[in-house]
């Protein structure tokens, strides 16, 4: 298994004095910005205070943009900025078709996953959530998160060229 590496930052910001209605906001302002990823951790401060650290992941290329927003956004007027070495694995992009059957109606579907070289493999995230709205949709049924990305990755994992699942 060959591990690959690329370049990043990471600015690492901790906030005690933001609801989390305005850190929400802010969460989308960095994706616009240029962040591959931001995350919100609770945490508890050292004089006992409920607060939260901010991760935010990016290119080398957004960084400038992300920090100017920073201050901002955040209301802070420090932070950490590390560069980083984003470690991965090359990924393959995988298709199978699937089909719903009810008594009256059917759906087919092309699910979308990624295989990794280690050889495990998962359904992307907004596909599931794309099929969960159209069985909705079709079917008038709700179905789960978990039942919908079941019928993904069995599908996924199929050697056929498709699969076939009776509601």
């Amino acid at each position: 298994m060959l591990v690959h590496s690329k370049e990043g930052i990471l600015f690492l910001i901790q906030v005690d004095h933001l609801s989390g209605e305005w850190i929400g906001q802010a969460i989308d302002v960095f994706y616009k910005a240029g962040a591959s990823n931001v995350q919100v951790v609770s945490a508890i401060t050292k004089k006992n205070r409920p607060s939260y650290m901010v991760y935010i992941d990016c290119k080398a290329e957004y960084s400038e943009a992300i920090e100017a927003l920073i201050p901002m956004e955040l209301n802070t007027g420090g932070w950490h900025r590390i560069e980083t070495e984003h470690r991965f694995l090359h990924n393959q992009i995988i298709h199978n078709k699937l089909i719903i059957q009810s008594e009256n109606d059917y759906l087919e579907f092309i699910v979308e996953g990624k295989r990794f070289e280690s050889g495990s493999m998962r359904p992307e995230h907004d596909n599931v959530i794309a099929l969960k709205d159209e069985i909705a949709e079709r079917f008038a049924i709700h179905k789960s998160y978990g039942e919908v990305y079941q019928m993904a990755m069995t599908t996924l994992q199929s050697n056929q060229d498709s699969i076939r699942i009776m509601l």
